[in-house]
């Protein structure tokens, strides 16, 4: 008896100190770890019962580890947040992804935007103005690009052009020795040491290097930024639903959106303010091009052959 009531004392004492056992949530993210965290840690300050565990990569990273855990039938993500909308699509048809409350499939729930980037050496008067700028001969070996075989972004961004200006824009841009590598890290790490002087980079990149003093500019093209949805699922798998749509609710939410917009995203929401040091969204997408459900899905179905055909154009 004395050893029974010891016992439950000990456990009394365990649950009375907050050392209880927390229910754990495995996040898996594209988002920048700097601008992830502070969303998990806001969602934990509201629901101190719960453990968040964040697994952040680039969407190519994202999506090898879930399919990986996918085959060998052990999925730990429980909510999926990542720019690669088209893998998001994929995920749905294969009725992996769970529908709820009101949501279903896919949903945004933030945006991005593909810009432009110079160096600030480069003379105003000698700097592109639009995407179709770039393939100028004036142009000819200064221009850094991601690669889509390794960036989630930089894939929409070779879908999106393709689309709007055919493969053959990228012909000519492989005529005047354009480069590819690597994700927007890489594009903006080329700029600044004056390696290129010119790249496509996302918004936000841009803005977060320029608060830590990055010698770039940032240019809006006239032909239209290129808005890229970042979206949110949560897997069937997921052995935790009530906490999955929690958090995926939070994220939507003022606090959450606000916590987004911080990491100089745009939000989904009309009550939260464009990023600071970024232009309002409808003024950089009134000449954009919108992702349609139907565009998605024509995306999603010829994303091997994009790659493909991105590959023998300009990295062979």
């Amino acid at each position: 008896m004395t050893k029974t009531l010891l016992l439950a004392v000990i456990v009394l004492s365990i649950h009375s100190s907050g050392w209880a056992a927390k229910k754990q949530l495995w996040i898996y993210t594209s988002i920048y770890k700097e601008f992830a965290t502070p969303l998990a840690k806001g969602f934990e300050a509201k629901n101190p019962d719960t453990e968040i565990q964040v697994f952040q990569a680039g969407s190519e990273k994202i999506q090898a580890k879930v399919e990986a855990e996918l085959i060998a039938q052990k999925p730990q993500a429980d909510v999926i947040l990542t720019s690669d909308a088209f893998w998001s699509h994929d995920l749905q048809t294969r009725g992996l992804v769970l529908d709820w409350a009101g949501h279903k499939g896919p949903e945004t729930n933030y945006y991005s935007l593909m810009v432009i980037i110079c160096h600030k050496s480069l003379e105003a008067s000698k700097r592109p103005t639009s995407f179709k700028d770039l393939t100028k001969q004036d142009f000819k070996n200064t221009i850094q690009l991601g690669s889509p075989l390794e960036s989630g972004t930089h894939f929409t961004t070779v879908a999106y052009l393709s689309k709007k200006y055919g493969w053959d824009y990228y012909k000519t841009l492989r005529e005047n020795n354009v480069a590819s590598s690597g994700g927007n890290s890489t594009v903006i790490q080329k700029i600044e040491t004056g390696e290129k002087k010119i790249g496509m980079v996302l918004l936000e990149n841009a803005l977060a290097a320029k608060t830590r003093g990055s010698p770039i500019d940032i240019i809006y093209p006239t032909d239209g930024s290129i808005p890229i949805p970042s979206v949110q699922v949560i897997l069937k798998s997921t052995k935790e639903k009530d906490l999955a749509q929690k958090f995926a609710e939070f994220v939507l939410t003022k606090d959450g959106q606000n916590l987004l917009r911080n990491g100089f995203m745009y939000s989904v929401r009309n009550d939260v303010s464009a990023p600071d040091g970024a232009k309002p969204l409808k003024e950089v997408i009134k000449n954009s091009t919108s992702w349609t459900q139907e565009a998605i899905s024509q995306v999603a179905g010829n994303s091997k052959n994009i790659k493909k055909q991105f590959s023998q154009i300009v990295l062979q």
